[in-house]
């Protein structure tokens, strides 16, 4: 699989209707009981890079209008592209969603099929490259094909991968992937960082170094 979905708060009938259009294609779709659960917990989206949501607009507005308040904004910024469903129209909603992000806005009396194609082209468009990181297995793909990683390699991307555009400390870095008896020079996690830029080299993602900061894992 290289792209998901996630489902929020709609009834059980659409949700099945929905994924029944998916019937047969290599997208995985899983559910949430409401827009934060599936912007803050990494583990719904086993992939990193192809994922969209799709949830009431109702909800997505309340979201963004009191989640900053208690939520990190970069989270908010780093939210996968969101398709808003309104039971009723309402240009007010509809202009409001749009303005936060929202990629699309469609009526839940629309054709289910129509849905579906936005929510394929939308997919489509993040994938150009076809690359994903299953979060589960800590493997990395790209044009179906597996990125041999040796076993720090993997931890250290998976550490990034989970603080995707958020610059994580050297110090961190040793304590979770070497453990706190390590007495080695810190130094191994440039050498493990630049092995990863080597085979990552035709992804479309970049490890950047943030001098005094850490290492962050960016992708477009």
């Amino acid at each position: 699989m290289d792209s998901s979905i996630v489902l929020c708060g709609h009834d059980l009938l659409w949700n099945a209707g929905l994924k029944k259009e998916f019937t047969d294609e290599n997208i995985f779709i899983t559910y949430a009981d409401s827009t934060g659960d599936a912007v803050i917990n990494g583990s719904i989206f086993p992939f990193l890079t192809t994922g969209v949501i799709v949830c009431p607009v109702e909800e997505f507005l309340d979201f963004m209008e009191y989640g900053p308040d208690s939520l990190d904004l970069h989270t908010i910024r780093k939210m996968p592209p969101v398709l808003a469903i309104a039971g009723n129209y309402s240009a007010d909603d509809e202009l409001a969603a749009l303005r936060l992000g929202c990629f699309d806005y469609q009526l839940k009396t629309a054709p289910v099929k129509a849905v579906a194609q936005r929510i394929r082209n939308k997919l489509s468009s993040l994938a150009q490259n076809n690359i994903y990181y299953d979060m589960a297995s800590k493997d990395i793909f790209t044009d179906g094909h597996m990125v041999s990683l040796t076993k720090r390699e993997r931890e250290v991307l998976y550490i990034l991968a989970c603080n995707k555009g958020i610059p994580v400390s050297k110090d961190i870095i040793l304590t979770e992937v070497w453990g706190n008896s390590f007495n080695g020079n810190i130094r191994i996690i440039d050498t493990v960082i630049k092995q990863l830029r080597q085979k990552l080299s035709g992804c479309n993602v970049k490890i950047i170094t943030h001098y005094g900061r850490g290492i962050s894992l960016e992708i477009p």
